[in-house]
């Protein structure tokens, strides 16, 4: 490619000096093919036609209209050029629109804060975790005191109301206090409806806010600016914790994600001055928070439930047992992130360890000890029930005595005791290999156990039953001293010798 200025010397060489094409290329030391193309480009170059458009007729009004409603949409304008006669396409249309279209730029003031005057919070989502059998929606919490960008983060396995003002109680126990005006977009569980400026809070979260004394306050809609803070400390901790991370549980992901925020979040430069850390600007911010109430808010979701005819009610995913004599009676159920209770008549009558799996059946077999005696069948299907729920294996065993033809009225029970006696470990190891031996009778799976455990060093551990012996189950054995048993011995040894 040669430069503008040898193009117009090989012109004025060939037409003015009336050159030869060799004579320029040696003169100006470039290839023949080059003085070619410079000399005879312009004889194929076109000049474009212009065409009119369908458009023409109506560029008047599709400009009016742009002006008047600049966001109008090009579906809508082709409806009203359609009742004018025109009959193109609508990309044809778009193609227009998007030339004239006038383009605004929408500019923003920085907002300022002032020290302990607001937090912004809202909930980013991270996809999922496993958990058991069920595969729960990962979200994340997030709070951050405006002034000093403090923050505060912790995962949820949901969005509920619960979770959320749980989130809050845990925020201002790690901030140190509470912010006078916390931020948030139009979530659900903020605000239930608005009208204009008009705005409807969750009643939940008023109370909430009345407790902890603290004014809510709402964005306005399509103002994502006005919570900007906390919309880039969502991405911060996407991008800069999250990424590449593993966790087994919920537990260690918010260990691991408390462990980034004491070590890095917080302890970076205060965005308005880097010669400060965040921490340094927090600790000072600390002194004009609002003191936390000495009484956390209950945040335990409640509703009332009933079971169908079994002793068992459904709650997230999740069977719990509840006392036989409760059978479809209405109950009061208390739930938080940690337990599952049940209520009647202001009294507690079951608690169970909340699961986060899916399709488990939780049972506390007090709840069925006068139902055993009223259905004596009932006993056996519990304890197989129960086999299937602590060791790996015993379905697959109690089919394939199935097959063979086995009974299995007294397997449970001998099942049962293998597990007391050995343990879940052993007893899974031998359900397994009588299983791949094609063997399913107990008294094999009770000799793999014994085989089993011989190979360890452990001896087994006897259950001792006292159950019918109430009373001695209240004796304390005091240990002496095994040297006087010695001197015992030693003292009728002298008295014989004598």
């Amino acid at each position: 490619m040669i430069s503008i200025e040898s193009q117009g010397t090989i012109r004025r060489l060939y037409y003015a000096e009336h050159l030869t094409m060799r004579a320029i290329a040696e003169h100006l030391g470039v290839h023949h093919d080059t003085v070619r193309r410079t000399l005879f480009a312009e004889r194929f170059k076109t000049t474009r036609a212009l065409c009119n458009s369908v458009l023409d007729p109506y560029a008047s009004f599709i400009e009016d209209r742009l002006r008047t409603y600049p966001k109008i949409r090009s579906t809508r304008l082709l409806q009203m050029l359609r009742d004018r006669g025109y009959a193109g396409s609508i990309v044809t249309l778009r193609r227009r629109v998007k030339e004239v279209r006038p383009r605004y730029r929408k500019a923003f003031l920085r907002l300022a804060s002032f020290i302990g005057e607001e937090a912004q919070v809202d909930w980013g989502s991270f996809g999922t975790l496993k958990i058991g059998r069920a595969e729960r929606r990962l979200s994340c919490f997030v709070m951050v005191l405006a002034y000093s960008r403090a923050l505060f983060a912790c995962f949820t396995l949901d969005q509920s109301m619960e979770s959320f003002l749980r989130s809050h109680v845990l925020a201002f126990r790690y901030l140190g206090g509470v912010a006078r005006r916390h931020r948030y977009d139009n979530l659900k569980s903020a605000v239930v409806d608005r009208h204009g400026s008009a705005v409807r809070f969750n009643q939940n979260l008023l109370e909430f806010a009345g407790h902890y004394r603290f004014e809510p306050s709402a964005c306005n809609p399509y103002s994502g600016h006005e919570k900007g803070k906390v919309e880039r400390n969502i991405r911060y901790v996407r991008d800069n914790f999250f990424a590449g991370r593993h966790f087994r549980s919920l537990e260690d992901a918010n260990e691991q994600l408390l462990s980034w925020l004491e070590t890095e979040a917080n302890g970076r430069m205060w965005a308005e001055d880097r010669s400060q850390s965040v921490r340094a600007v927090w600790t000072a911010e600390k002194e004009r928070l609002l003191a936390i109430s000495e009484h956390d808010y209950p945040v335990i979701e409640q509703r009332v439930v009933r079971s169908g005819k079994t002793p068992y009610v459904r709650y997230d995913l999740n069977d719990y047992s509840i006392p036989f004599d409760l059978v479809q009676k209405p109950l009061t159920l208390l739930a938080d992130d940690k337990l599952i209770r049940f209520v009647d008549d202001g009294k507690e009558v079951a608690s169970h360890e909340r699961s986060w799996s899916r399709g488990e059946r939780i049972t506390n077999r007090e709840h069925f000890a006068g139902l055993y005696e009223r259905r004596p069948g009932g006993h056996t299907v519990a304890v197989r029930e129960y086999l299937s729920k602590a060791v790996n294996g015993v379905d697959e065993f109690f089919a394939l005595m199935v097959r063979q033809g086995e009974g299995l009225g007294g397997a449970s029970a001998r099942l049962t005791e293998l597990l007391h006696e050995y343990g879940e470990k052993i007893l899974a190891q031998a359900l397994a290999e009588a299983s791949v031996q094609g063997i399913g009778r107990p008294v094999y799976v009770a000799r793999l156990c014994q085989q089993l455990h011989s190979q360890g060093k452990e001896r087994p551990i006897v259950p001792l039953d006292l159950s019918d012996r109430p009373e001695l189950q209240r004796i304390i054995v005091k240990p002496h001293d095994l040297k006087d048993y010695d001197n015992l011995t030693q003292d009728k040894g002298n008295q014989s010798h004598d």
